[in-house]
Order: structure tokens, then C-alpha cells, then sequence
């Protein structure tokens, strides 16, 4: 029986395989994961028995859950990000196991007693070993306006060792996910605001700061002006004088803040071109035509929104409404026992 009390409890889902039979196991938790990542086991373990478990929180506007698995790859392809649109942070710690990846030339095996940070709109690829990990997301949103740089934070390992930062935050996760069961909402609103203060505080004590207080000025010229480019996205007449008037800078400023984005016109289009993602997988917009979603989006030509979703997409705005929100569902008398409302949880995670 749910009571007035459960009901202000901090949201909280745990998904199991114990009841799914063992041959399904590995096919229900790719199906389930596949809300984040795509992840893969050879053929033979597939049939034989999986083991995994998610349990998760949401605690105001950040989710924080902890997984326990076996040995498997993971990846978030082109695909995947183009499906979900998910542009949050992800900053995991590994309580066991390790994982191990290359990115950029660089090979890395993480373990414990250290941070890594993913930035879900990019790919990714790695592969673990039997692990339990803690892991926090955070919108992009949140923790933007409080970095001192507009750094690509990608796969970034962050060594607690030397770094009572790190370890306050690895320390805070930990002790965050124990708590989270007896907090109710509004102390979860409380502690979300707390966790990510430090999460950017930790990162931005993590990097290596040249000209720091140029950069800072920089990168607060840099939010400001992305943040006038927010509020102004639906409008078609919005161009890089009007964004430069409205943040206070001049054009040739503002074209070198955007430069690392390929400019700022391409810049807004990538931001026009995600709130359309968006809108085209919500079901509050099934019935919207197309032509409105692309209007609503702030592109004034159909066939030039067409182009440049399909460009930046790899499909059609068409055949991305219509495609299943992940791989084909497995089904059996196992189904009312699986708790999956996380997958919900984080992809409308601060919506």
C-alpha cells in the first residue's frame, strides 16, 4: 500500500534479472540499458545467465544510481546519441571492478579511488570487467553556468589522490546514495543544488588553468551569450548580430568565442536541430506535422530543416519519429516484475 509519505520520498527504482529467466537475462537488461548505452557480451554468455542490477535515484534534478554487472562492452554511438538527445554529464566513480578505454590516442584503465567523466552527446566505446560503480547525472544545463571553462571534459579520469576535491565529491556520491532512501522531496531539491556545486567545483579545480583570469571572463561572455541564444532559438530571424547586440559583443568577439563550435551560426543550428530531436521523440508532440516542429524550432525553410536534420542525424525527422525508442521489447510473464521507471526518469531528467 502506498502511503502520503512514500509519495514524498525522493523517487527510487531498482531493476533486477532475478525473476527474468536465464536465458532472456542478457536480452532484457540490453534492452533496458539501451536507455544510455549499447552494451554487448559474447554469444555464448548470452544464453547461459547474465547478472545485473540497477538501483537509482532521483534526487531533485540530478539521478544517482548504482549498477552491478558483468564483464561487457558499452558504447554511445552516433545512433544512440541522435535517438535520445540526452546532453547530460555523467560522472562515474568504481567501487569494483575497472573499465578500460582509448580515447583520442590515449588508452586508460580506471579502477577505484578516481572520477571519470562522460558528456553523453559524444561517443563513446569501453569495456569493464564484473563491476559495481556509483554513477551521477547531471544536465548540461545545471552545470554549465557554474564552470570556469568551456573545456571538452570527455573521458576525463580525475585521480582522487593529491585532490581533496575529488575525494569530497567521490566521498559525497557515496554517502548521497545512502542517504537518498530516507530523503524526501524537498531535501532532495536541497542536496541536488549542494551536488552540483561540488561536481563543479571538482571539475573545475581538476583542470589545468593558463591565463585563468582571461579565461574566466571569457567563458562567463561565452554563457551569457549562449544563454541569449536559448531564449531567442524559435526566432528564424535570429542571426550573429542580433546574439552579438544582445550579449553586449562585438562581432568579432563573438565569432571567436564560437570558433571551437564551428561558428556561430552552425552553432545555433546544432541547438535548433536538438530541440527538434527532442520534440520529434516526446509524445506530446506525436500529432504536430512535421513543418510545425521544424517552424517551432526556428527554421523558416522545410526543405533546408529536412537537409540538415538528415545531415546531422543520419535519418530522416520521419523515420526518427517513427522508429522504436529502442531495440524490440522481450516479453514474458517476467514483465510485471521488472521495475524500469529509471529509464524514463533519466531521459526526462530536469525535461
Amino acid at each position: 500500500m502506498t502511503t502520503t509519505e512514500d509519495i514524498s520520498r525522493v523517487p527510487h527504482s531498482v531493476f533486477s534479472l532475478d525473476a527474468v529467466p536465464l536465458a532472456d537475462r542478457f536480452e532484457v537488461w540490453r534492452e533496458s540499458i539501451g536507455c544510455v548505452f549499447e552494451v554487448g557480451v559474447p554469444r555464448e554468455r548470452r544464453v547461459n545467465g547474465f547478472r545485473a542490477e540497477l538501483d537509482a535515484h532521483v534526487i531533485g534534478d540530478v539521478a544517482l544510481a548504482r549498477t552491478s554487472t558483468e564483464a561487457q562492452s558499452w558504447a554511445r554511438s552516433s545512433a544512440t546519441i541522435a535517438r535520445d538527445g540526452m546532453d547530460h554529464l555523467m560522472i562515474q566513480i568504481y567501487e569494483q571492478g575497472r573499465m578500460e578505454f582509448s580515447h583520442r590516442g590515449r588508452d586508460e584503465v580506471f579502477g577505484q579511488d578516481a572520477l571519470v567523466v562522460f558528456d553523453l552527446a559524444q561517443e563513446m566505446r569501453s569495456e569493464t570487467s564484473d563491476f559495481t560503480n556509483l554513477s551521477l547525472l547531471v544536465p548540461r544545463s545545471l552545470i554549465e553556468p557554474q564552470l570556469k571553462q568551456a573545456a571538452d571534459r570527455h573521458m576525463q579520469v580525475i585521480q582522487a589522490e593529491g585532490n581533496p576535491l575529488a575525494r569530497l565529491l567521490i566521498d559525497h556520491m557515496t554517502t548521497l546514495k545512502a542517504l537518498a532512501p530516507g530523503m524526501n522531496l524537498s531535501q532532495g531539491t536541497e542536496a541536488s543544488a549542494a551536488t552540483v556545486a561540488l561536481t563543479a567545483a571538482c571539475l573545475n579545480a581538476s583542470r589545468r588553468d593558463d591565463g585563468q583570469g582571461e579565461a574566466g571572463i571569457a567563458f562567463a561572455l561565452l554563457v551569457r551569450a549562449r544563454q541569449r541564444i536559448a531564449e531567442h532559438l524559435r526566432d528564424p530571424e535570429l542571426s550573429p548580430a542580433r546574439v552579438a547586440r544582445l550579449s553586449g559583443v562585438s562581432r568579432t568577439r563573438l565569432y571567436e568565442m564560437f570558433e571551437p563550435f564551428g561558428g556561430v551560426l552552425a552553432y545555433i543550428r546544432e541547438q535548433r536541430l536538438r530541440l527538434a530531436l527532442r520534440m520529434l521523440i516526446d509524445h506530446r508532440f506525436a500529432e504536430w506535422p512535421i513543418s510545425a516542429v521544424a517552424s517551432a524550432c526556428g527554421f523558416a525553410n522545410d526543405s533546408a530543416f529536412s537537409r540538415a536534420f538528415r545531415a546531422r542525424f543520419g535519418t530522416t525527422a520521419r523515420d526518427m519519429r517513427a522508429a522504436p525508442a529502442g531495440a524490440e521489447r522481450v516479453s514474458g510473464d517476467f514483465d510485471r516484475d521488472l521495475d524500469r521507471r529509471y529509464e524514463e526518469w533519466i531521459r526526462l531528467l530536469s525535461a
